[in-house]
């Protein structure tokens, strides 16, 4: 047996075993479920509203489509939002990172495993739900003679909402890692993804500058279809900033 891999597992090690931990959490399965329900019945409903003539009028098929997935991934990033926060808030309200902490003394490979999962866990959520979800959009979009789309285009926006999925799981786990509260992080982050951007909207009228920008769903929805656009750095400096002061602090100080 070697020993030192027991006692200095490697990152791929960690990935396997927090993977195992997320999968075998109730709360999982419901997030996937309720990913699945809500992704197909958004698309649905998104399809449904395009049967009617006269509000399809003037669109391409490429519109709808890409309404269809972007009507889907505004309710599916809940679920993945919740994902995000309870790979680590679980273990926090529990204790149970206590019991992780000491069978792997390295915190931040901790950290950087978790953080592998939830961006795994949120891609393939991401896919299955809005696979499914536009699978079940088609045949409405073929009664509005809208569905011709070509399968390279349907994979390219397919891959840009995955994007944002991801990117979604990601800030949420950051956040709960600088807050070491579920609630709190559910919390925090539905507000900046809902919120923030009509607050600064409204700001914008007061200013007379164009602050929506500053906003993480707008950055991160810029930053899939246009990964080197001005919103680069926003989105980085989203999932940085709680990310850097979060894990400095579990360093630093007790689980």
């Amino acid at each position: 047996m070697n020993t030192d891999t027991a006692v200095r597992p490697d990152l791929s090690h960690l990935f396997a075993a927090e993977w195992l931990k997320v999968r075998t959490l109730r709360s999982f399965r419901a997030c996937a479920l309720a990913a699945v329900i809500l992704a197909v019945g958004g698309a649905a409903l998104a399809g449904a509203a395009y049967t009617d003539s006269a509000f399809a009028e003037g669109l391409t098929a490429r519109d709808a489509a890409t309404d269809v997935f972007s009507w889907a991934t505004a309710v599916l990033q809940i679920p993945v939002l919740v994902l995000g926060v309870l790979v680590l808030g679980s273990e926090f309200s529990g204790g149970a990172i206590r019991v992780t902490f000491v069978a792997v003394p390295r915190r931040l490979r901790v950290i950087a495993a978790k953080a592998l999962v939830v961006a795994a866990a949120s891609a393939l959520l991401a896919t299955v739900s809005l696979g499914l979800g536009y699978a079940a959009a088609v045949p409405l979009l073929s009664r509005a003679k809208l569905a011709d789309v070509p399968f390279g285009t349907v994979l390219s926006l397919l891959a840009g909402q995955i994007g944002y999925c991801v990117l979604v799981g990601l800030f949420a786990y950051a956040v709960t890692l600088l807050v070491r509260n579920t609630a709190a992080g559910v919390g925090l982050t539905l507000g900046v993804l809902l919120l923030l951007r009509l607050v600064l909207a409204v700001l914008d009228i007061w200013v007379r500058f164009d602050l929506t920008g500053l906003a993480f769903s707008a950055a991160a929805s810029q930053v899939v279809t246009d990964p080197f656009s001005r919103a680069l750095p926003v989105v980085v400096a989203w999932l940085a900033v709680p990310a850097t002061l979060g894990a400095l602090a579990l360093v630093r100080r007790d689980a």
